[in-house]
């Protein structure tokens, strides 16, 4: 069993509920020892009771979006997941579209993750090429992903899920300069003045009791027009809300009733010259 730091263990007790549909993703997230997130899963569950709705829309939301990519089976398909930590994921991605080459980044335990595929005693991993490299360095990813067999010219998906809070923002520029990618999934948390007033201080309490138990200084939130400046060679073509995600997953709006009752949004971009690759 693989122990985590509290920040993987908590997003990942919140996946094991029903957040991936094949078996060997689930399998693969049994063998993670998951205790150091409990205190910080039982303190969110306190500040917000459905914030396990909130994982399941994001996650949902980002598969549909990759399913959607992948669907025609385009040689040389690729997906880098940039962040990519204990998430099953890659796993996930393998199961559905066997024919796309998935790489994932991280600082640490990539080689810790790649024993755990070991013990699913199987060939759903085969596809997954595990890195480990700081991205903050972006020049580095760059040769780490080529020197693993990633293809600069053949048609990729980013994904940024979970980082862009903690990420700087010259970063996820940099990152995206530097791969180029056709398409680019991002997942963020919004600004206040876009949550409705009685939702601003779930996110807040949430990130905020985050920061304090897990040594954390800043927690980075965007906003639309902040987001065109960023990332300006590339263009928004899908904005989910959590309203629209929990629609999208469910059929209703139990939980997120309005555009502005979410505090976390899924954006897809492209870049014009090479939207028709993915």
């Amino acid at each position: 069993m693989s122990k985590l730091a509290c920040t993987s263990a908590l997003v990942l007790l919140w996946s094991k509920q029903g957040c991936y549909r094949s078996k060997m993703a689930r399998d693969y997230l049994s063998l993670l020892d998951l205790r150091d997130g409990e205190l910080l899963y039982g303190r969110c569950e306190e500040i917000c009771p459905y914030y396990g709705e909130v994982i399941k829309n994001r996650k949902f939301g980002i598969m549909n979006l990759i399913d959607g990519y992948f669907s025609e089976k385009t040689t040389g398909q690729q997906l880098v997941i940039a962040g990519a930590g204990f998430d099953a994921l890659g796993i996930e991605v393998m199961e559905f579209h066997p024919h796309v080459k998935v790489f994932e980044l991280d600082r640490d335990n990539m080689s810790i993750k790649s024993s755990i595929f070991e013990e699913l005693n199987n060939g759903s991993s085969k596809g997954i090429t595990l890195i480990d490299v700081d991205l903050l360095n972006t020049s580095a990813v760059y040769r780490s992903l080529a020197a693993h067999g990633w293809k600069p010219t053949e048609p990729t998906v980013l994904l940024l899920e979970g980082i862009s809070y903690y990420l700087p923002a010259d970063t996820i520029q940099r990152l995206v300069q530097v791969i180029k990618p056709g398409r680019l999934i991002l997942e963020f948390l919004k600004q206040d003045e876009d949550i409705a007033p009685d939702r601003i201080s779930i996110p807040n309490e949430v990130f905020g009791t985050i920061s304090r138990l897990c040594g954390l200084s800043h927690i980075r939130k965007y906003n639309y027009s902040q987001l065109e400046q960023l990332l300006s060679n590339l263009s928004i073509v899908t904005k989910c809300s959590m309203k629209r995600l929990e629609e999208l997953r469910t059929g209703s709006n139990r939980f997120f009733p309005t555009e502005d009752s979410g505090w976390i949004e899924v954006y897809s971009l492209t870049g014009e010259e090479r939207e028709n690759m993915v």
